[in-house]
């Protein structure tokens, strides 16, 4: 599906009251907005992906009345409705972030999105492989291999802080 440009509030009441059921995701952006400009084509590929939700953009300074009814502030925002009722907000080019709410809200998103990972089949009595190392089913491994890569680095920063500051 391709995304809508909304230049005014009767055009966006327009097109969530023919979708009430559906999911609507309107990108508050700005043409002067780098990081507008950043995720822009993250939003493309999401709307061609997931065909069943609309997908729209407004340009604040060219729609300012309909910023102003969603109290954006800064840009990109991304808001998640279903109908006329506000489910998310994503501020920022946060493209994780962005992907994870297209994907919750979804209804119709593909199943291989949905699960994740091998799982277990019914009446086994094996546990799932974990890709990660062969102690991760227990204490300290469990621990780390379950940490996002951001907090890895964080701790290691620290660790090198400690070690560096004692020598």
């Amino acid at each position: 599906m391709s995304v809508t440009h909304i230049t005014s509030t009767s055009q966006l009441n327009g097109v969530l009251s023919q979708s009430s059921s559906k999911l609507t995701v309107i990108d508050f952006h700005a043409s002067w907005c780098g990081p507008c400009h950043a995720i822009a084509p993250t939003y493309e590929q999401l709307a061609k992906q997931y065909t069943n939700v609309n997908f729209l953009k407004c340009d604040v300074d060219a729609a300012k009345d309909v910023a102003q009814s969603y109290q954006v502030t800064a840009m990109p925002t991304f808001v998640f409705l279903k109908g006329n009722s506000e489910l998310e907000r994503v501020r920022g080019a946060n493209r994780a972030a962005l992907e994870s709410a297209v994907q919750r809200y979804s209804s119709g998103s593909s199943s291989t999105a949905a699960f994740v990972g091998k799982g277990q089949t019914l009446g086994s009595t094996s546990k799932p492989s974990t890709p990660s190392s062969s102690n991760a089913g227990d204490g300290i491994g469990a621990i780390w291999s379950n940490l996002s890569p951001q907090v890895k680095i964080l701790v290691g920063l620290v660790a090198a802080y400690i070690f560096f500051g004692f020598m």
